[in-house]
């Protein structure tokens, strides 16, 4: 499936399971999103219904292995993110925020049980996944943040102010 944009000729050098990924990908952009983005943006509304389709295809949580995960290799991950954008940008960054920022920060950072708990659900986009680091005071720097958690018992207390946060009106949960 030429595009007109390989201008070094590496279509080729792809295995035709990288290909295949990058064609399903393609197909749905130009042929799903693409028709029916312009009524989302009209009307001033996230197309959730556009991210969910995305369920069907075999890409969810990226590089990850396992619980559910895509799996996919590093040149591939790129790819579908290069064909997501194709389409629509705000789908390529639903896709970035779920699967790469909230999906990896679990995947990399979870233990055992908050991976088993969360990423099989993620994956399959039964869960949406939001990701919140940049604050007010502090912008993106995620060495200096100002937000604060502490155990009480059982429960969490956070403390903080965060904002420009991915997903959130549609997240089921906020890294």
């Amino acid at each position: 499936m030429g595009d007109g944009f390989d201008f070094l000729g590496l279509d080729g050098e792809l295995t035709d399971a990288q290909r295949a990924v990058r064609d399903a990908v393609r197909r749905y952009s130009v042929d799903v999103v693409r028709p029916r983005i312009n009524a989302f943006w009209e009307a001033a509304e996230f197309p959730l219904a556009l991210a969910l389709g995305l369920r069907e295809l075999p890409i969810m949580g990226g590089m990850l292995q396992g619980h559910g995960c895509a799996g996919l290799d590093a040149l591939t991950a790129g790819l579908v993110r290069y064909e997501l954008a194709r389409g629509d940008g705000s789908i390529g960054t639903f896709y970035g925020v779920h699967a790469g920022l909230a999906m990896g920060s679990i995947g990399l950072l979870g233990s055992e049980a908050q991976k088993e708990r969360w990423l099989p659900r993620m994956a399959a986009l039964d869960l949406i996944g939001a990701f919140a680091l940049t604050e007010p005071e502090r912008g993106s720097d995620a060495a200096h943040v100002l937000t604060t958690a502490r155990r009480d018992g059982d429960d969490w207390v956070l403390n903080g102010r965060k904002r420009w946060i991915g997903n959130a009106p549609i997240a089921d949960l906020i890294i």
